[in-house]
């Protein structure tokens, strides 16, 4: 027995401690030891770290997502995807108006069917409430800033831009987040002459005085507004409706209006029927007031004096080198100007003999031709009111003009 302890006793050995192997510790009680493996230290159980979220990409990066989204889109035509391309991208709020100013630059110098879809891309994104309209004007405002380098690359670019403006005046109807519309303007207005916005803005065919709070939605506040802000002269025939009949009233001497006109009116409104609406307008209500003064009480449904008919002759022959100047050669702007004596007479309640009158002395002293007398009958237009009456006046007048006509055409044929 004796022999079997001693080999189970650990032998002495001649190996110095620091090369023998290490001792395995005894398990403590209640364990169970692992004969022949080692035993590894317990686990520790840690806690799954939370998973970082990734930085918001660079605004160099999203400048290139923008870009790249932008012209699949103008590309594809695709809007949703372009949108969802946009939502991915996680632009921070304070982001979104030079994305916008990005969509707008990348379509300047391309086709209408391209500036017609990135003007859709940004409609949808306001529709989707990625983007706001403040965000719109702010991108829009960008844009303006950067014409001067952008010419660079895109000559028409201020060309281009003005297209936007139907774009941009779709948010700011009814004068909201008034005068921001107006200051778009003013800072187009800095970047080309008056004359070239004037051009574009009427092109635009934007109705100004829906732009305006809706207290303010009226010309003479139109005007009032426009002039605080130096953009009266986007409206020159406002300025004239406003200003003409006042001139008249001070030197009636058509070499004065005529000199005022050339003065304040550009040249090129001088064939606009509404200047032509307008000149007429001032001269009729200028004869009425001097004929037919607004303290007298007369009744439209009696005629004038002899007197009353020969001054109101008489005023009208010293305008005809203002009318001539303005209307001869132009049957159109003649038609305007026929137009413009109806809508006065319908004004007036239609006074007694007055339209015919009228047409009689504008034939008689050559400022109204022939053509434009049977253009103006024959027009079907519902712009003006009281057409209907004023054909029953002057038919049977118009009838021996046609007559008149025939019978002169067929003599100079023979």
């Amino acid at each position: 027995i004796n022999k079997y302890i001693n080999t189970l006793q650990p032998q002495i050995t001649m190996i110095p401690p620091r090369a023998q192997p290490p001792r395995t510790q005894t398990p403590p009680l209640g364990q169970t030891p692992q004969l022949g493996l080692k035993t590894n230290p317990p686990l520790i159980q840690e806690k799954p770290a939370k998973t970082s979220k990734k930085p918001p990409p660079s605004k160099e990066e999203l400048l290139k997502l923008t870009e790249t989204v932008v012209t699949e889109h103008l590309n594809s035509g695709n809007a949703n995807e372009a949108v969802n391309g946009v939502r991915e991208m996680r632009a921070p709020k304070h982001f979104l108006p030079e994305m916008l100013s990005k969509v707008i630059i990348l379509s300047l110098d391309r086709s209408d069917e391209d500036k017609e879809k990135a003007s859709s891309l940004i409609s949808l994104l306001k529709q989707e409430g990625i983007a706001t309209s403040d965000n719109f004007m702010q991108s829009f405002l960008n844009v303006l800033d950067q014409c001067p380098k952008l010419e660079v690359d895109i000559p028409l670019v201020k060309s281009y831009l003005l297209v936007s403006i139907s774009e941009l005046t779709q948010p700011l109807e009814s004068g909201t987040h008034f005068p921001l519309f107006l200051l778009c303007l003013q800072q187009l207005a800095k970047l080309q002459d008056r004359e070239w916005l004037t051009e574009l803005f009427q092109q635009s065919k934007v109705n100004m005085q829906k732009m305006l709070p809706e207290i303010d939605q009226n010309k003479d506040r139109m005007l009032e507004i426009l002039e605080g802000k130096g953009l009266s002269f986007l409206f020159p025939l406002l300025k004239l409706e406003k200003e003409l009949l006042k001139q008249i009233k001070l030197d009636p001497s058509p070499q004065t209006i005529y000199k005022w006109i050339k003065d304040n009116i550009s040249p090129k409104l001088h064939v606009d029927k509404g200047f032509v609406n307008i000149l007429m307008t001032s001269f009729l209500q200028y004869i009425s007031s001097e004929v037919s003064p607004p303290s007298d009480e007369t009744d439209s449904s009696s005629a004038p004096s002899k007197e009353q008919l020969e001054q109101e002759k008489q005023l009208l022959l010293s305008f005809k080198p203002v009318m001539h100047k303005f209307l001869h050669d132009h049957v159109d702007l003649q038609v305007s100007a026929l137009y413009a004596l109806l809508v006065h007479c319908y004004n007036s309640n239609f006074p007694k003999g007055m339209l015919l009158r009228f047409f009689i002395h504008f034939y008689d002293m050559e400022i109204i031709e022939e053509e434009a007398f049977l253009a103006w009958k024959e027009d079907i237009t519902q712009e003006f009111p009281g057409k209907d009456k004023a054909l029953f006046q002057v038919n049977q007048w118009l009838t021996w003009l046609e007559t008149a006509e025939e019978e002169e055409s067929e003599e100079e044929a023979d």
